[in-house]
């Protein structure tokens, strides 16, 4: 999930969409005024700027300040405003600025699809997830210069992406090209102190060779209001189930394998739960394994937390996730947080503690050697597995576990030292 749009690095799990149907705006008609409103706040930032927020975290005194360089819609609509349900990166800049404030710091928020924006007065502290973030006025010259990565280092990103693509075209003669590609001019990481990114100590470490500084790696999370489905749940027949739950760019994130997989062992499912109806040329090439086995089933978006969500995590035992670059993907975690035993690459950035399986490479024998092992596991190992996948879910990949990773982070980068200019 890359930049510049931090949805997809985080992990996106979707926000509409019902089985077999085109994708149509607005989703629901109650969703209409919200939905204006929202594209009339992006339209007017575009025609006349974005907003730079002083203050969000309303201190009344604080001895330093911080920029934080992310998303400003959060700060500017209410609380309980559905969109906090769509993408977890939203309440996280809410979170991270509050772990700022409680270190000692005034926070200031500007936005990164500002391209206009460069600090105009001087900070303490600028975390940004900005790459390129100019400093025309010198004004970060003194500033603790902190990265804020929601993925991996663009250049591995990028030469994983176009290894997968190369692999298909040796596969199957496609000519699909990446759907994007991430800038690796990054000027601002290039001079950070430090950098704070998703996904484990691995992940994060793709960025060492650009900036040899501290790293300070946290996990994604779920919702708390997630429910559990292993209670529920059939293990007997849940076995032979996968869901696939995704966003764009299906075969960086590995979907292809799987329709090649799944199209050979008929009595296993596939559920596919991700953006491939936006992809036409992608659906051109493996519309015969998307519509014509009746053990792939061809779902799309669906939202999370959706009475669809809970039957699709009740009807499977696993979500499986082969991407060739991650961060702790949300969508992963989301899943998690039901019960689904999760089958992942080394590149989803994940630590699982032995619950699941982390690939140790995504090379199509290697996936289905793990998919074939996991459909043939016993119903008391199936349930154990939820059950655990359950519980390191909710202690490891939770919003209070975030929270307190960031309050780590926020008065651990006071003391970073500063020796690039």
């Amino acid at each position: 999930m890359t930049a510049p749009n931090p949805a997809e690095e985080a992990g996106r799990t979707g926000s509409s969409g019902d089985p077999g149907t085109r994708l149509a705006w607005p989703s629901r008609l109650k969703d209409a005024p919200r939905l204006l409103r929202r594209g009339f706040r992006t339209s007017a930032w575009k025609t006349f700027g974005y907003p730079v927020l002083r203050n969000v975290n309303r201190a009344a005194e604080a001895k330093r300040s911080a920029l934080l360089v992310y998303l400003v819609e959060p700060f500017v609509i209410r609380k309980d405003d559905r969109r906090f349900l769509e993408h977890q990166n939203l309440k996280q800049c809410l979170q991270i600025a509050t772990a700022l404030g409680e270190a000692g710091y005034i926070v200031d928020v500007a936005d990164i699809d500002d391209p206009k924006f460069f600090p105009e007065r001087r900070y303490d502290l600028v975390l940004s997830h900005r790459g390129d973030l100019p400093d025309p006025k010198g004004m970060m010259s003194d500033s603790i210069r902190v990265y804020l990565a929601t993925g991996k280092n663009h250049v591995v990103h990028n030469r994983n992406v176009r290894a997968r693509y190369e692999s298909l075209a040796r596969r199957r003669g496609s000519e699909l090209a990446p759907l994007s590609l991430n800038s690796e001019d990054l000027p601002f990481v290039r001079r950070a102190h430090a950098i704070a990114g998703f996904g484990n100590r691995e992940s994060v470490a793709t960025w060492a060779g650009m900036a040899d500084v501290p790293l300070y790696p946290f996990n994604n999370y779920g919702y708390a209001s997630t429910r559990s489905t292993v209670e529920s749940k059939d293990f007997a027949a849940a076995g032979s189930h996968f869901l696939f739950f995704a966003s764009r760019d299906q075969v960086a994130k590995g979907l292809d394998l799987l329709l090649e997989i799944f199209a050979r062992h008929s009595a296993l499912h596939l559920y596919v739960c991700s953006a491939f109806k936006r992809e036409r040329a992608f659906v051109d090439s493996y519309r015969k394994e998307l519509f014509q086995r009746p053990n792939i089933h061809a779902v799309g978006l669906v939202p999370v937390n959706s009475e669809r969500f809970y039957d699709l995590t009740r009807r499977c035992a696993y979500v499986i996730h082969p991407s060739c670059s991650d961060a702790t993907p949300g969508s992963v975690v989301q899943c998690m947080h039901t019960g689904l035993i999760p089958v992942v690459t080394k590149e989803c950035g994940m630590d699982l503690g032995g619950v699941g399986t982390v690939l140790p490479d995504d090379r199509p024998t290697t996936i289905e050697e793990a998919i074939l092992q996991g459909a043939s596991r016993e119903r008391s190992w199936l349930e154990d597995q939820a059950r655990k996948t359950r519980q390191l879910a909710v202690e490891k990949y939770s919003e209070e576990s975030f929270l307190r990773r960031w309050r780590e982070i926020a008065h651990s980068l006071a003391m970073v030292p500063k020796e690039r200019t």
